[in-house]
């Protein structure tokens, strides 16, 4: 299995979307979607911001850039896959970071509004993740109607920025189960069997005309 930093994000974003899609349409249940949507949308937005540096410089994506130096010669030395197996200790750096050495170090402005509301939503996952949270209805109209303009402007933005990023999102999370291939050839081998009977009772007509056998 191979996933890329592109993958990861595109695929964290389509768990965004469409967790935010069943939303208006519950009446009950919608909080573990709405958890899911934040969770998912600031994991995809910090593995793409992440791409961004990447793009500039893989280095820029880690905390400490001399420990990640070190363990790329380490790694061209021994022949290693990545700079983890060299010291899994490596950090990247947070969303926050990241959206701060995009705008400072890659010098690609960043619209206000739309970091504000990445705050906004990295705050509230951040208290999910690691405490509790209560939020009052008005809160929590808050948080959806914030959780639909990030997710819209994000891919907006990131759009931009990252070549191919809608037809990723577009392909993430295609399943193709067992059942579904079972179900697929099933029709295949019905469709074959409607063929072939249809070129049998045309074969038995030309019979019955004296046309014999094709």
């Amino acid at each position: 299995m191979k996933f890329s930093l592109l993958d990861n994000g595109a695929d964290s974003l389509k768990g965004a979307f469409s967790c935010l899609e069943k939303i208006s349409d519950l009446q009950e249940g919608a909080n573990h979607n709405l958890k899911d949507v934040v969770i998912y949308l600031n994991h995809g937005l910090e593995i793409l911001f992440k791409l961004i540096l990447k793009s500039a410089s893989p280095a820029l994506m880690f905390s400490d850039i001399k420990s990640y130096q070190k363990a790329k010669e380490d790694m061209k030395k021994k022949g290693a896959k990545n700079v983890f197996e060299i010291n899994p200790s490596l950090h990247t750096v947070t969303l926050e970071e990241a959206l701060k050495r995009v705008e400072f170090l890659c010098d690609i402005e960043i619209p206000d509004s739309l970091k504000a509301t990445i705050y906004y939503i990295n705050k509230i996952r951040n208290q999910l993740m690691h405490y509790e949270i209560e939020l009052n209805e008005g809160e929590l109209d808050e948080l959806v109607e914030k959780l639909k303009y990030c997710y819209e402007e994000s891919i907006n933005f990131l759009v931009i920025h990252i070549n191919n990023l809608e037809e990723k999102i577009d392909e993430a999370r295609f399943e193709y189960t067992r059942e579904d291939y079972e179900s697929d050839m099933g029709e295949w081998y019905a469709e074959m069997r409607m063929e072939d009977a249809r070129m049998e009772y045309i074969e038995e007509g030309y019979e019955d005309l004296g046309e014999g056998k094709w």
